[in-house]
């Protein structure tokens, strides 16, 4: 367990002005998670967004990915992005085509990418959110987060994953579900659990 949280801090420290942070522990994994977005003119129209994540398993094998997402975004949300990634064995570029909308109750980015690399790949990466409000202090928090990847003949791997639960006064907490498929064959791998998050 030492191993995770050494690289979790890592992860952290990267990532001082994390807008979210989140702990999953699962039936298989502990899952990591810090994400901010900054914006970078008063129109809106340009943007940062970065993630770093963590998992390890209970047999203290690790993973970490890191990206970033410059964005340039319309008035109407959709706009193009330059995504850079590194990951325990790979890292590359990636330009795409995205679709950013937020509201008070409500979040959607979508990215549609081709990587940029000898052997084309190209990918789907969403995140939905939806907070309606119970009362003054609690809302309902439900997230999907969706990746699909695909080289130029047959399907790489994609990822779900999903939240359920509570929020009070930006701490989020509830049920977590992180799902797996990889390959032609679509092999796929779950880890369900319980999570605890903090926006800020």
């Amino acid at each position: 367990m030492r191993y995770f949280f050494i690289i979790t801090l890592s992860g952290y420290c990267s990532t001082v002005f994390a807008q979210s942070l989140e702990l999953m522990v699962g039936h298989e994994q502990i899952f990591a998670d810090a994400q901010w977005l900054k914006f970078w003119d008063n129109k809106n129209h340009w943007s940062v967004f970065s993630r770093t994540r963590a998992t390890v398993d209970y047999d203290n094998q690790t993973n970490l990915f890191t990206g970033a997402y410059l964005n340039y975004t319309f008035k109407n949300g959709l706009g193009s992005s330059l995504v850079g990634k590194i990951g325990n064995n790979s890292g590359g570029a990636d330009i795409g085509i995205h679709i950013f909308k937020s509201k008070k109750n409500w979040m959607l980015f979508g990215l549609a990418s081709i990587g940029l690399k000898n052997e084309l790949e190209y990918s789907w990466f969403s995140i939905f959110r939806l907070t309606p409000r119970i009362n003054g202090q609690w809302k309902f928090y439900s997230s999907l987060e969706l990746f699909n990847l695909f080289g130029k003949e047959n399907h790489l791997l994609s990822v779900q994953r999903i939240r359920l639960g509570l929020d009070y006064q930006q701490f989020q907490f509830g049920i977590a579900g992180n799902f797996t498929e990889i390959g032609e064959d679509w092999m796929g791998s779950s880890n369900i659990g319980g999570f605890i998050r903090k926006s800020f």
